[in-house]
């Protein structure tokens, strides 16, 4: 096969031009750029040895000869409709054809899409438009349609090759690149065809001819567009709904109708292993420090950050890049993998419970689908990027949260060594919450503000790993335990040596991560500091 018979890159659905847009072609004879560059070298050299001072009528005369040749030398325009310069493609098939035309077939390469019209019947009047054969009109762009059927009844040429194309081989007719079937009203047959064949092998451009005469036509290479589209292209985009309220509502929920917190999330799939729950915690004594706490499999605050991902999910809704299905029956559901998807959540607000599932395509795209959905939506993963969040992802690097004020006392315990503090607090009117008053060691009053800030390095000590050490018939190095002001079960932090370097910190029988050892070693000498009166951190 030559070369000019390959397929052009210029064929491309990106390089699409606007509805109104035109290729315009000058031939290399009108052009300079095309000229011998040693000429123009030459010319130069040769005006570099002229007078520089030129007297007024010689210039006058030299300028009207100069127009005179500019005009001699550019040639008059010619309405010539095979011109390969002409400025406006001419129609392949007059208007007139299309009067009674109510239904096209495209066929191109391994595809066929069949259109027709339809009526729309509204209470001022009836009208009709086209839609795809068999395919919900509701979920298609009617503009899309019809700028495309458009497309092929108003199908330019821009020089005409032969008036007889023989058998068309020599055209590629016999095996069209792209064929157009219209057929008028009543009629099963095809009426007439549109047909787009070979490659041009001088020119852009393909050899275009028509059931109805033996023409050849030229057609540019920007002019096929319209052809390579396939059904689901005509999709009307689609986005994952938004819960949204009024903005006139407001609730600890929303922020001017904008969603900003969940009651309650519950996230499953193949990311996950698992179902994981998640509630937002608004009146314990975490609150001060975290939104969102996971409550199964295991229990542990949540991250926040990661969680609010999720929920922006619900709060703008998330934009389709079109569908993978028109329709979403149990077939194409467990076709694109949505009957066990990679990422599924379940989101509550007050009474309002929504969700979807969303499973990784070769594509690179996710097939979405959520309950009550007529298609399979297709949506680019940037704008799901919680569907690939792990486990580990929902964790909280802090491995407890509580509110010092909640608590009555804080016992801490390592080998043969014992602090206690305990905290008495008062509420505060100025800024509407409890502060602490007094904390004492052995009935010996410390300073406040140095146990606040041992306090906040216990609780910040982060997650090296989340990895579950066997810690089975060891005994903890280390407990602290919190006994809460309100009478609450106390939570009790145990450590274990995990390793050389690790402790596994197990917070009321679960295990929640490893941390360093070094900080493992600090959290009994800080206590120690603060209770002889030092700084937390004195070495």
């Amino acid at each position: 096969m030559n070369s000019f018979e390959q397929e052009k890159q210029s064929e491309s659905v990106a390089n699409e031009p606007g509805e109104n847009s035109r290729v315009y072609e000058v031939s290399d004879q009108e052009s300079t750029i095309f000229s011998d560059p040693k000429a123009h070298k030459d010319k130069v050299k040769k005006g570099k040895n002229l007078k520089k001072i030129i007297p007024a009528s010689v210039a006058l005369v030299l300028v009207g000869a100069i127009i005179a040749l500019i005009v001699t030398l550019i040639p008059p325009i010619v309405d010539n409709e095979d011109s390969s310069s002409s400025l406006d493609d001419i129609r392949i098939m007059e208007e007139s054809l299309f009067d009674k035309v109510d239904r096209v077939t495209l066929i191109a390469e391994n595809n066929t899409i069949k259109f027709h019209t339809i009526e729309v019947k509204t209470e001022e009047k009836t009208t009709t438009q086209w839609s795809l054969v068999d395919v919900d009109p509701s979920l298609t762009s009617v503009s899309n349609i019809e700028n495309t059927i458009f497309g092929f009844m108003e199908q330019g040429y821009s020089k005409k090759i032969s008036d007889d194309k023989n058998d068309g081989k020599e055209y590629g007719f016999d095996k069209p690149k792209y064929q157009v079937d219209f057929f008028n009203e009543g009629s099963d047959s095809v009426s007439f065809s549109l047909i787009i064949g070979g490659y041009s092998p001088t020119d852009s451009g393909r050899y275009a001819t028509t059931t109805l005469s033996d023409e050849v036509y030229f057609v540019r290479d920007t002019g096929f567009y319209h052809y390579q589209k396939n059904e689901l292209d005509f999709v009307e985009p689609e986005r994952i709904p938004a819960i949204a309220k009024d903005q006139s509502y407001s609730d600890d929920n929303y922020t001017e109708g904008t969603l900003i917190l969940c009651d309650k999330l519950t996230l499953s799939g193949k990311t996950f292993g698992d179902t994981y729950k998640i509630i937002c915690k608004k009146t314990d004594n975490i609150t001060v420090f975290n939104n969102y706490h996971i409550v199964s499999p295991t229990t542990r605050p949540a991250d926040d950050n990661n969680i609010a991902a999720i929920v922006g999910l619900f709060a703008y809704g998330v934009e389709s890049n079109g569908c993978y299905s028109y329709t979403a029956t149990e077939k194409d559901i467990k076709k694109f993998g949505l009957d066990s998807p990679d990422f599924s959540v379940r989101i509550q607000v007050g009474d309002i419970e929504d969700g979807f599932s969303a499973t990784l395509q070769k594509d690179g795209f996710y097939a979405v689908y959520y309950k009550g959905n007529k298609t399979i939506m297709k949506v680019d993963a940037t704008a799901l990027a919680p569907a690939k969040f792990a486990p580990k992802d929902l964790y909280n690097e802090l491995l407890f949260i509580e509110n010092i004020t909640s608590a009555a006392n804080v016992k801490i315990e390592s080998g043969d060594k014992s602090v206690q503090f305990d905290i008495s607090t008062t509420y505060d009117e100025t800024s509407g919450r409890d502060t602490i008053s007094t904390v004492k060691v052995n009935k010996t009053a410390v300073e406040t503000r140095n146990f606040q800030n041992y306090y906040s390095y216990i609780i910040a000590i982060k997650a090296q790993t989340y990895n579950e050490a066997d810690i089975s018939g060891k005994k903890p190095a280390t407990v602290l335990t919190i006994n809460h002001n309100n009478g609450t079960a106390p939570t009790v932090i145990k450590y274990y040596e995990a390793g050389p370097s690790r402790y596994q910190v197990v917070v009321n029988g679960v295990k929640m991560g490893q941390i360093s050892s070094a900080d493992h070693t600090r959290i009994m000498k800080y206590a120690l500091n603060v209770a002889e009166g030092k700084t937390y951190n004195s070495r």
